[in-house]
């Protein structure tokens, strides 16, 4: 699973490249200091690879990225200090693309404070300075270094954000698209995996649409597809995905819900959605089909199961919610309806 996040995650990638590249350019150097007698520099870039690799096998083991990001700039910026104090004009060099680095691997803003903090207090203490005017040039251009970090990152992110929109939403209702979603539900299962937390899906269909694309033309459908992601949106919680699955269906992801509280949610949404969305005063339904994700299920398994639980509910009249039985309830189904056979 971490091999698709290298793929869908940026700052989960930028992570990883980071600590691959600090790995292979400070170990040699580490030997070179260990070689020619200088240890305690030596120690010092052990430690900062050390804590680095460590932060990127945290991250990949399901950890926090922020987390991740935060301890590798953090290290680097505090072992760029101790090695400008101990070693003078080498040292001093790597606090311009430590300063650089804060901008790919953390926020803006806490990466603006890991920048100007490293730089003045490099200035003020490291080791190679010819004069007082010496430490002030290089404050001032290590900090026209990280302004300039700052500008490329921010329209950087602002591009990539942008780029990000295009590829994984829905242009007409906004919701994420399948690409998205065939993206996003396999980080959702190691998730809840690795945490030993619930995480549940529902597939939702608005009942009857191509009545309404044949009765009352295509913009009209488009208004009850834009309406329908907009209720259903504002009814669930942020941390909820929305995924158009392709026509009139829909899947929401819902982290943290189990089987208990997943048929009390799923028709509330109904109800929100027969309350809310209408054409020409007659209130628009959706029948809903739900699953838990199963100890051992694969994504096309769990999404096969809420999907054909969707299709149970409109045998069964439409307007309503089915949710699928566990993975164990419906072998002990199975197993009772085999008995039966042989019974009879």
């Amino acid at each position: 699973m971490p091999w698709q996040r290298l793929q869908s995650d940026f700052r989960f990638a930028l992570i990883t490249l980071f600590g691959a590249l600090a790995t292979v350019c400070l170990l040699p150097i580490a030997g070179y200091r260990f070689a020619t007698g200088d240890v305690a520099a030596g120690v010092i870039d052990l430690v900062v690879v050390a804590v680095i690799a460590g932060s990127v096998v945290y991250m990949w083991r399901g950890g926090s990225v922020e987390w991740a990001g935060r301890a590798a700039a953090g290290i680097g910026a505090i072992g760029v200090i101790v090695v400008a104090s101990l070693v003078g004009l080498s040292g001093l060099l790597w606090t311009y693309p430590a300063v650089v680095a804060g901008f790919l691997l953390i926020e803006r803003r806490h990466a603006i404070a890991y920048g100007a903090v490293t730089v003045l207090i490099v200035a003020a203490t490291g080791q190679g300075f010819d004069s007082g005017f010496m430490r002030v040039a290089f404050a001032v251009t290590g900090l026209v270094v990280g302004l300039f970090a700052y500008i490329f990152a921010h329209r950087t992110e602002h591009q990539r954000m942008q780029l990000e929109r295009l590829v994984t939403r829905d242009t007409l209702t906004s919701a994420a698209n399948r690409r998205a979603m065939e993206q996003e539900l396999p980080i959702a299962v190691e998730t809840s995996r690795r945490g030993n937390v619930p995480v549940s899906l529902a597939v939702l269909d608005i009942d009857h649409f191509k009545r309404i694309n044949d009765g009352h033309g295509h913009e009209t459908g488009d208004r009850v597809l834009v309406d329908f992601a907009r209720v259903i949106g504002a009814a669930t919680r942020r941390g909820d995905r929305l995924f158009r699955y392709g026509g009139e269906e829909f899947v929401l992801l819902l982290p943290g819900i189990d089987t208990t509280a997943l048929a009390s949610l799923c028709d509330t949404l109904r109800a929100r959605v027969a309350d809310m969305v209408e054409v020409d005063g007659r209130p628009i339904t959706v029948s809903i089909g739900a699953a838990e994700l199963g100890a051992r299920e694969s994504v096309s398994e769990w999404l096969a199961r809420a999907d054909s639980a969707m299709y149970r509910a409109k045998r069964d009249g439409r307007n309503r919610v089915v949710v699928a039985p566990s993975q164990v309830e419906a072998t002990v189904v199975d197993l009772l309806q085999r008995q039966a056979a042989l019974r009879d």
